[in-house]
C-alpha cells in the first residue's frame, strides 16, 4: 500500500513538472511571436523613415537574442534585410539576403513565397546585365507562382520585358509585355506596358505600330490620372516618334513635357527631352540643336550619367565645327566610354564575385553537415570546390577575352570615323581654297583679251579635278535619312550614256547601321561608280543589297570594257582598307569586254 502511495505521488510531482515545462515552452512561443511581430514593426517603422541601416541593426540584434527561429521567420527577417540593403543601393547585401531568404522557404516549400524571392534576385541579375541568370530565375518563379493565380505574374512578365529589352531583342520582349498586359488589372501599369512596347517598337523602326500603341495609352480611360511623370514620357516619346516617322508634328508637345518634368524634378526625363529636341533642331536651327546637346550634357554631368554624357557630346561634336574644342570633347568622350566599361566591368565581377562567395558559403554548410553523416564524401566535396575555382578563372579570363575583342572593335570604329572626319575637311579645303584659286584664274584669263586656248583648258581641267575631289570626299549624310542619301548618289551617276540600277536596299534596313558602317558602304560605292564613270564605259550599272546571317552584302556589277589583268591599287585598295576597317572583305573580279564585278561583306 505504502508503495502504491509514493509512486502515486511521483507520478503527480512529474505530472506537474511535465505540466511547467508545457507552461514554459508557450510562454517561450508566445514571447517569440510577440517579439517578432514587435521586431517587423520597429524595423518598418524605421523603413518608413529611410532610416534602413537602423532597421537592419535591429533585426540583428532580435537574431543574436533568438538563435532557434521558425524558419518562416527567419525566411521573412531575411528577406527584409534584402530589401532595406536594396533601399540603400547596396544590391551585393540585397542579393545576398534575398538568397537566404530564399533558402528557408524552399526548406518549408512555401510555393508563394519562393516565386516572390525568386523574382526579387532575378530583378538585381537584370540590374547587374546577368540577363541568362535574370531570366532563368524569372521564369523559375513563373513555375511557382503561376497555378497559385499570383498578383505577382504582370510584374514578373515586366521584368522578362525589361532584360530582352536592354539586350536589345525588341520583338521578344513586347512578346512579354503582352503577356503582362492581358493579365494586369492596374491600369497605370497597364499604360506604362503600352509605352513600352511603343518604344520597342520605334527602336527598330516600325513606327505606325510604335504609334498606335501610343494611341492606345492616350484613350486609356486612366490616362488623365497617371503619374505627371508617366504622362510627360508619354508626350515626348509620341511627339518624338512622329517627327522620325517624318509625320507632321506639334513641337509645342515637347515644350509641354519639358515643363511637365521640371515640375517634379524629373532629371532623367529631361535629358531625354534635351536629346529628342536637339535631333529635332539639327537640320531646322543648328544653334538651338547645339544648346540643347549642351543641356543634355551639363545635366547629364550634374547628376553623374556618364551613359547620357556620351551621347551628348555625340551630338555636340557633330553639330560644331572642327576645332580646339571638338577635339577636348572628342577626347572626353573616349575617355568616358572607356570609364563607364571599366567601371560595368568591374560592378560585373565583383557581384559575380559575391555569388561565387555565397554559394561557396552554401556549400560549406552542406559540406559540414554531409560530414557528420558520411566523412568519405570529402573528396567529392573537394572536386566541387576545384570547379568552382575553374569557374571562377574561366570566366575571369573570358571576361578579359571579350573585353580585349570590345576595344579593339572600338579601336577599330574610331580609326573609320577620324578618316572620314580628315576627308572631309580635306574636300572642304580644296573646295574653299584650291578651287576657288583655280576659279579666280579661269576668271582672270577669259577677261584677258590674249589669252593661250590651250592654257585655259588645262586651267579647266584641273578647276573640273579639284571640284571632283572636292564633291568625292564631301561628308556623308548618316542616320535614318541614309538610304535617300544614298539612291541620290545612284542618280548622281545616271545620265543619258549610263544607267545605275539598285535592288533590295529597302529590304535590308541599311537606315539601322552604324554611322562608321555607313560611311564605308557610301564611300566604297562611290569609289566604284566614279572609277566607272572614268575607265569603264559602262550604259548599264546593277548594285544588289541583301543580308546573308546577319551580315549584309553588296555587289557591284557593270558591262564596261573590263580589264584583262586586275590589280589592287589606288581606289581599289582604299576600298579594301575601308571594308576591312569594319570587320569586312571585299572581292574584285574582271575579263576583257566582260565588265567589272565587286562584292564586298561585314556584320550588320
Amino acid at each position: 500500500m505504502k508503495l502504491i502511495k509514493v509512486l502515486s505521488f511521483f507520478f503527480i510531482v512529474l505530472l506537474s513538472i511535465s505540466c511547467e515545462i508545457n507552461k514554459e515552452q508557450k510562454l517561450e512561443k508566445v514571447l517569440e511571436e510577440n517579439s517578432y511581430e514587435k521586431i517587423k514593426k520597429k524595423s518598418t517603422h524605421y523603413s518608413n523613415l529611410n532610416q534602413n541601416d537602423s532597421a537592419i541593426y535591429y533585426i540583428n540584434k532580435f537574431f543574436d537574442r533568438n538563435k532557434h527561429l521558425a524558419q518562416d521567420h527567419l525566411g521573412n527577417l531575411y528577406y527584409r534585410k534584402g530589401f532595406y540593403y536594396k533601399k540603400m543601393k547596396r544590391n551585393d547585401s540585397a542579393y545576398y539576403y534575398y538568397s537566404k531568404s530564399l533558402e528557408e522557404y524552399l526548406k518549408v516549400d512555401d510555393s508563394i513565397k519562393i516565386g516572390e524571392r525568386l523574382f526579387s534576385i532575378a530583378k538585381i541579375e537584370s540590374y547587374k546585365e546577368l540577363h541568362y541568370k535574370s531570366d532563368s530565375s524569372s521564369v523559375e518563379a513563373l513555375k511557382y507562382l503561376k497555378s497559385q493565380n499570383s498578383n505577382l505574374l504582370p510584374s514578373i512578365y515586366n521584368c522578362l520585358g525589361i532584360s530582352y529589352n536592354e539586350q536589345k531583342k525588341y520583338i521578344d520582349s513586347n512578346y512579354w509585355y503582352e503577356k503582362a498586359i492581358k493579365l494586369t488589372q492596374d491600369s497605370v501599369k497597364k499604360i506604362r506596358y503600352f509605352n513600352n512596347i511603343a518604344n520597342n517598337y520605334r527602336a527598330v523602326g516600325k513606327y505606325e505600330l510604335s504609334l498606335d500603341y501610343y494611341d492606345k495609352a492616350f484613350k486609356n480611360t486612366y490616362y488623365d490620372s497617371i503619374p505627371i511623370k508617366l504622362r510627360a514620357k508619354i508626350i515626348d516619346n509620341e511627339t518624338y516618334t512622329r517627327f522620325l516617322a517624318r509625320k507632321k508634328i506639334d513641337v509645342r508637345n515637347f515644350f509641354k513635357a519639358q515643363k511637365l518634368k521640371e515640375s517634379i524634378k524629373d532629371s532623367l526625363g529631361l535629358i531625354t527631352n534635351y536629346a529628342f529636341l536637339s535631333d529635332y533642331y539639327t537640320k531646322k536651327d543648328k544653334e538651338k540643336a547645339r544648346n540643347y546637346a549642351n543641356r543634355m550634357y551639363t545635366l547629364s554631368k550634374g547628376i553623374k550619367r556618364p551613359s547620357d554624357m556620351v551621347e551628348a557630346l555625340d551630338k555636340i561634336i557633330s553639330l560644331e565645327k572642327n576645332s580646339v574644342k571638338t577635339r577636348k570633347k572628342y577626347l572626353e568622350r573616349i575617355y568616358l566610354s572607356d570609364s563607364i566599361q571599366k567601371a560595368k566591368n568591374k560592378s560585373k565581377n565583383q557581384f559575380i564575385a559575391h555569388i561565387y562567395n555565397y554559394e561557396e558559403e552554401k556549400k560549406q554548410k552542406l559540406e559540414a553537415r554531409a560530414d557528420l553523416a558520411e566523412s568519405n564524401l570529402s573528396l567529392e566535396q573537394q572536386k566541387s570546390q576545384k570547379q568552382l575555382w575553374i569557374f571562377a578563372v574561366i570566366l575571369t579570363i573570358l571576361s578579359s577575352i571579350v573585353y580585349f575583342f570590345y576595344k579593339r572593335e572600338k579601336n577599330k570604329k574610331e580609326k573609320a570615323i577620324e578618316v572620314y572626319k580628315t576627308e572631309t575637311r580635306l574636300a572642304k579645303k580644296i573646295h574653299d581654297e584650291l578651287a576657288n584659286d583655280v576659279y579666280a584664274v579661269m576668271n582672270t584669263l577669259q577677261n584677258t583679251s590674249i589669252t593661250d586656248e590651250r592654257l585655259l583648258t588645262r586651267v579647266e581641267k584641273i578647276y573640273a579635278q579639284t571640284r571632283d575631289i572636292s564633291h568625292e570626299n564631301s561628308p556623308v549624310l548618316t542616320g535614318e535619312h541614309f538610304e535617300n542619301f544614298l539612291k541620290q548618289l545612284f542618280l548622281d551617276f545616271t545620265n543619258d550614256r549610263c544607267k545605275v540600277i539598285h535592288k533590295g536596299l529597302q529590304e535590308v534596313n541599311i537606315n539601322q547601321l552604324a554611322k562608321e558602317k555607313q560611311i564605308v558602304v557610301y564611300r566604297a560605292l562611290q569609289e566604284l561608280l566614279v572609277n566607272m564613270k572614268k575607265y569603264s564605259k559602262a550604259t548599264l550599272v546593277l548594285i544588289t543589297f541583301s543580308v546573308e546571317k546577319n551580315k549584309l552584302s553588296v555587289a557591284y556589277q557593270d558591262n564596261g570594257i573590263g580589264v584583262e589583268n586586275l590589280s589592287v591599287k589606288n581606289g581599289l585598295q582604299n576600298m579594301e582598307i575601308r571594308i576591312k576597317s569594319v570587320g569586312g572583305f571585299i572581292t574584285f573580279e574582271s575579263k576583257q569586254e566582260k565588265g567589272f564585278q565587286a562584292k564586298f561583306q561585314f556584320k550588320k
